[in-house]
């Protein structure tokens, strides 16, 4: 199906539109299809922008040599790693940038370990901002801007609070990062429940060995739902055990500034797209 242009002079239909802007808007369709799905395959993604398969191909093509897409084992596509650093720097150079980094700045001050705030994005946590420890080690997992909600607690927060986050992991895979990754569906679900139940997450060598993570829930006002996560990062040593009870009060006060902040409209996090 070739889209139309808009209807010409005195109401008569419009040709069809071609050139370069035609081919921009075909690859933004692209886009959005893939922000509102995990992953897609190539006849599923032509027939949702409403393009011959051949055209889908090119335009995928383009994008993944660029990557904005990243394409699987299973020829499917998901949205590529490159959208995660053009997302980072317009944080960055945003109000929500602006308005987090002092309060997370403190909450780093408070704790001296790495803090960040996390938003859902389809099966995946993003770290839209974040603040290095003061003793902070250099993490090979968790210092990316992305993590699979599984098997982080910035993840499991999302994934137990916000509808449609577990679902679309599951459907992604569990894939394992250690030995303690969960890669059942039922024990994750029921894992899930234990976050809601104590209000908080935590993950312990399930990303990197040594390397423990806690995360509290964000709202957009006291009583709304949940849109974002606040976690902290280090060694086991010193975020879980002894230490877990405080730092978890430490950053369940942070997450409730950030909500009166939110909800004051002094801070804009993402909308998740619907």
């Amino acid at each position: 199906m070739t889209p139309t242009a808009p209807p010409g002079p005195a109401g008569q239909p419009g040709q069809p539109e071609k050139g370069p802007l035609h081919s921009v808007r075909i690859a933004l369709r692209v886009l959005d299809e893939l922000a509102a799905s995990p992953e897609l395959s190539l006849s599923r993604l032509a027939e949702r922008v409403g393009v011959a398969k051949s055209t889908a191909h090119r335009t995928c093509a383009v994008l993944a040599e660029a990557g904005l897409l990243t394409r699987t084992d299973q020829g499917r596509y998901r949205l590529g790693l490159r959208l995660v650093d053009y997302g980072h720097l317009a944080t960055v150079r945003s109000a929500v940038g602006e308005h987090a980094l002092p309060l997370l700045v403190d909450l780093r001050n408070a704790l001296g370990e790495t803090v960040q705030v996390g938003v859902p994005a389809g099966a995946d946590v993003v770290y839209v901002e974040r603040v290095e420890g003061q003793r902070a080690l250099r993490y090979s997992s968790e210092n990316s801007r992305r993590a699979p909600v599984h098997r982080s607690s910035g993840g499991k927060v999302l994934a137990a609070w916000v509808p449609g986050v577990l679902e679309a992991r599951l459907r992604a895979g569990l894939t394992p990062s250690t030995g303690y990754t969960i890669v059942v569906p039922d024990v994750l679900r029921a894992e899930l429940e234990q976050v809601r139940q104590r209000g908080y997450a935590r993950s312990v060598e399930e990303t990197e060995l040594g390397v423990a993570s806690l995360a509290v829930p964000v709202r957009s006002a006291p009583d709304g739902p949940v849109v974002a996560a606040i976690s902290m990062i280090g060694p086991a040593a010193r975020v879980v055990r002894a230490r877990e009870k405080a730092n978890v009060t430490r950053m369940q006060a942070a997450a409730a500034e950030l909500t009166a902040a939110i909800h004051g409209g002094d801070y804009r996090l993402p909308q998740r797209r619907r």
